[in-house]
């Protein structure tokens, strides 16, 4: 190979790596997943803790606040690939719809614990977050590939 041919090579190498790096691979939505399924697990920690007593309501609503943040970052990850056909568009669906159902688990647990008019009770929370947890699961897992 000449030089120019190889600086050209090297050149289309480089870009297909940075575009590709760019647009997340379909391993980050179930990465994504697996780190909102800690987060509904957090959460559901600091609800149970709180309701044995083991902990005061300002450590369990701190954890769940941070569950809450975790659940953010989760989204971003998983939500970093960008489909690539139909397929990968429909996983991202599903991957999305997850996340807002976990994400809104997190909130309601964190309504329940202060309390607020209209909050979910404790044990509706804890339902909620037992179901968004098994729904988070069961996507990872169909997402991963076989081993």
């Amino acid at each position: 190979m000449t030089m120019r041919v190889r600086t050209v090579v090297l050149v289309a190498v480089t870009v297909a790596l940075v575009v590709s790096g760019c647009s997340g691979s379909p391993q980050d939505m179930s990465m994504g997943l697996r780190e909102a399924q800690s987060a509904v697990g957090s959460a559901t920690l600091a609800l149970t803790t709180s309701q044995d007593g083991d902990t005061t309501a300002s450590v369990a609503e701190t954890m769940v606040d941070e569950a809450g943040t975790r659940m953010t970052a989760a989204s971003k990850q998983a939500t970093a690939f960008k489909p690539t056909d139909q397929r990968t568009a429909a996983q991202m669906e599903a991957v999305t719809q997850a996340l807002g159902d976990a994400d809104t688990a997190v909130r309601h647990a964190g309504e329940a614990l202060s309390g607020y008019p209209g909050a979910p009770s404790v044990r509706s929370a804890l339902d909620e977050l037992k179901q968004s947890s098994s729904d988070l699961e069961r996507l990872a897992k169909k997402l991963e590939p076989p081993r």
